[in-house]
């Protein structure tokens, strides 16, 4: 992970000048970038952000209602290099909306293009393309949908919006999922604001700061002040690409993250403005979209909860309700948010709603039926990491229902309609979670315990003398394993079927298929396949590998140089037993020798081993994952592991004609 390093720094207000003499103009697009093929320092982007800057200031506020506002003013350029690279047209940008506290003053956006004869044609967007979408109570975006877009254009779109409010400041990101050649941020900001900043940066940047004076217009004159005029620059800046088990690619862009810590009023006297979780917890019960809605009754709910008090065991209480709400109520399967959409009477009524509709209505029942139920905020694996130290609920995308069984505790996310209510749920296991209990709330570790990903395969196969092998695999999958594979199966049959039993070769034919228990919780996923395969031949030998049905025959960890820190999410169990037999007029020639194989820290272990007894064979081959997480520093060394792991797991069998 980069290195963070948290300072204080003293910021201010005033506009500044749009253009800049280091970038071109708003409309003014060199030639040279619109024949642009290729990006110069990362080569194959779909995209490039050539010109992404950005400006804060303070501004006077309404009467009435606020004595300043914060202005951000943000400019981006993007040239579309090829076909994959054209959904960065769709661009969104999100705003926070309730109480029209942020508003757009205006928005501009062209698409660039080269026509025949070499002139460059600029397209203005419309207005009727320009649009906001809500995305909960609290969030909207605005869309822009820019027209004539394709391979070979620049987009390019301006804007300003003001907000409300002395306290917030936007973060700032210099990186992105595609490469930025050109990253700018201005601020200026009252001294009498303190900020504290946050920087992820790593590569290096140009940072000026100097104190001017200003005079600010307020509602009854103005302010005379000294102002902090801040300038961030960064350039050629690689894309954060997918990587194998990666987490969050937001978690290692190179970023600005801001809160306000203090207001200086002069003569010594200042106010400590920095949030504490208390003052989050405070709010976040007064919100009609979160904790009054616990406060709500659910008249139609009465005998599920009546039936609920029967049940004496708790354990058994919990899991009835939580399968009453997960059967009944079904997830809209829009963005994961911690905020209601239809609010909990109205899900329950209709049987659709958000992730925290669905999530608060199962803490509410549970409250109702006697047990200890609390709400619990997260962020999901692919959102990012939370840093407890930072109280901002931006940091959070999900909340779950946490309830407490004597001296256990239970995670339930209803709108998984998969998974144990054992299992802690996938995308946020083993992280942190932030408790709403209390005034000040409390942090938890949810762990997966003894629930791994298990994947046990026991293949049996029996090769003629004409080299083909017909054969039968029982294939077992538990916890996180039956998850993910009941995910894929209930979506699409056919996928499943590719992914996970037609890829273990390519002279494989899948004869007959079944899968049970997909339905039962508690039970393995039973996936039973009749297969043949024609094995590969040379002359009198013949050869086939043992690595079958386990979905362990590609290693995801090819890459020489990698940025993101490998997260399982937890940890791992294969087994692949193998019973094969071969004609009686063949031998066996080469076998993989029994071994056994361990990581230097020790956190994962390899083990095989191979019996041949006239023309019977017997292998057994175990892979256990002791840990869930690697460090990036670390990668060299399991990357090396993996390649022998790999060749080890890929070995052939060889037998030949007596």
């Amino acid at each position: 992970m980069k290195k963070y390093i948290l300072f204080l720094l003293i910021i201010s207000t005033a506009a500044i000048a749009f253009a800049q003499k280091e970038i071109p103009a708003f409309g003014k697009v060199d030639k040279a970038d619109l024949e642009m093929k290729d990006c110069d320092f990362d080569k194959g982007a779909i995209a490039v952000k050539l010109i992404d800057w950005g400006n804060t200031y303070y501004d006077r506020g309404t009467a009435g209602f606020s004595l300043f506002k914060t202005v951000f003013e943000k400019r981006t350029r993007i040239k579309i290099l090829k076909e994959k690279g054209l959904s960065e047209a769709d661009v969104k940008i999100p705003y926070y909306s309730r109480n029209n506290d942020e508003k757009f003053l205006r928005l501009t956006a062209y698409t660039y293009n080269i026509d025949a004869t070499g002139n460059v044609i600029s397209t203005e967007v419309k207005k009727n393309s320009i649009y906001p979408k809500k995305i909960d109570a609290d969030y909207s975006e605005m869309i822009i949908a820019f027209p004539e877009v394709k391979v070979g254009s620049i987009i390019e779109y301006r804007y300003t919006m003001q907000r409300e409010t002395m306290g917030q400041l936007r973060d700032w990101f210099f990186q992105g999922r595609i490469p930025v050649k050109y990253s700018e941020y201005q601020m200026k900001i009252p001294q009498i604001f303190r900020f504290s900043v946050q920087p992820s940066v790593i590569d290096p940047i140009e940072d000026k700061q100097e104190v001017i004076d200003e005079r600010i217009s307020v509602d009854n004159g103005f302010v005379e002040t000294k102002s902090v005029k801040s300038n961030y620059i960064m350039r050629n800046l690689p894309g954060i690409k997918d990587e194998p088990f990666m987490g969050s690619p937001k978690d290692y862009m190179q970023r600005l993250e801001f809160q306000l810590s203090q207001i200086d009023y002069g003569n010594g006297n200042t106010e400590d403005l920095r949030l504490k979780w208390s003052d989050v917890i405070k709010d976040l019960l007064k919100h009609d979209n979160f904790g009054k809605q616990l406060e709500k009754n659910i008249p139609g709910a009465a005998s599920i909860i009546e039936e609920a008090k029967r049940i004496n065991d708790e354990e058994n209480k919990m899991k009835f309700i939580f399968n009453q709400v997960r059967k009944n109520i079904s997830w809209n399967g829009e963005d994961y948010y911690i905020y209601t959409e239809n609010g909990i009477t109205k899900t329950w009524e209709t049987k659709t709603g958000n992730v925290a509709d669905i999530n608060l209505l199962l803490v509410k029942l549970l409250s109702e039926a006697g047990l200890k139920a609390l709400p619990m905020l997260f962020s999901t694996r692919d959102h990012g990491l939370v840093t407890p130290y930072y109280p901002f609920l931006n940091q959070f995308n999900s909340v779950m229902a946490y309830v407490q069984v004597r001296e256990k505790y239970f995670v339930l996310d209803a709108t998984d309609k998969i998974s144990n209510y054992k299992l802690i749920p996938e995308q946020i296991v083993n992280t942190k979670g932030f408790l709403i209990e209390g005034e000040n709330g409390r942090w938890k570790d949810v762990l997966a315990g003894k629930y791994k990903y298990k994947v046990m395969a026991a293949v049996q196969g029996e090769i003629d003398s004409a080299g083909i092998m017909k054969g039968t695999c029982l294939v077992n999958c538990n916890d996180y394993a039956r998850k993910q594979r009941c995910e894929i199966w209930q979506k699409n049959k056919e996928e499943f079927k590719q992914n996970y039993f037609s890829n273990a070769g390519t002279a494989l034919k899948i004869e007959d298929f079944t899968v049970n228990n997909a339905e039962a919780d508690s039970l393995p996923l039973e996936q039973k396949v009749k297969f043949s395969s024609v094995l590969n031949s040379s002359g009198n030998y013949k050869y086939f590998t043992v690595n079958l049905f386990a979905d362990l025959d590609k290693n995801p960890f090819v890459a020489d140089e990698r940025i993101a820190d490998i997260d399982f999410g937890f940890q791992q169990d294969y087994i692949i037993f193998g019973n094969y037999s071969i004609p009686q007029d063949y031998v066996f020639d080469v076998l993989p020798e029994n071994i056994s194989m361990i990581m230097p820290d020790t956190s994962i272990i390899f083990t095989r081993s191979v019996q041949a007894d006239e023309n019977l064979l017997n292998v057994r081959i175990t892979l256990e994952f002791k840990r869930s997480f690697y460090a990036a520093a670390n990668y060299p060394v399991f990357k090396e592991f993996y390649k022998k792991l790999f060749a080890k797991l890929n070995e052939q069998i060889v037998i030949k004609k007596k």
